[in-house]
């Protein structure tokens, strides 16, 4: 599958970090999804899932949480053969925080 994504290396990534701790998340989510997903990217990419769910629990909106946490879910699975080939490294997964709000969330909307 051959994409026309932009390399991230270390200087970028740290600009998103930046973007990220700033509360841009939107923005720091719209320029990693451009990038070439490596366990890197992804891992900026699933705390930024993280952010936005914890975000989404203050306010109560249980929907929202299972939303952001899925998704990134879904969009690791989808590179998970990609960043095996290229880095030899599995995309990073939930932390067990993450997945215990997940898991909040989901008995939230029973």
């Amino acid at each position: 599958m051959k994409r026309n994504w932009i390399f991230l290396g270390h200087e970028e990534l740290a600009s998103i970090r930046k973007l990220r701790r700033q509360g841009k998340l939107d923005e720091a989510e719209k320029v990693l999804l451009k990038g070439e997903p490596s366990p890197a990217v992804l891992d900026e990419l699933r705390k930024i899932a993280s952010a936005k769910a914890r975000l989404a629990k203050k306010e109560g909106d249980w929907g929202a949480v299972v939303r952001h946490l899925e998704r990134y879910t879904s969009y690791a699975q989808k590179w998970r053969q990609y960043c095996v080939k290229m880095a030899n490294q599995e995309p990073p997964t939930h932390t067990t925080q993450d997945q215990k709000l997940l898991h909040e969330a989901k008995s939230k909307l029973r």
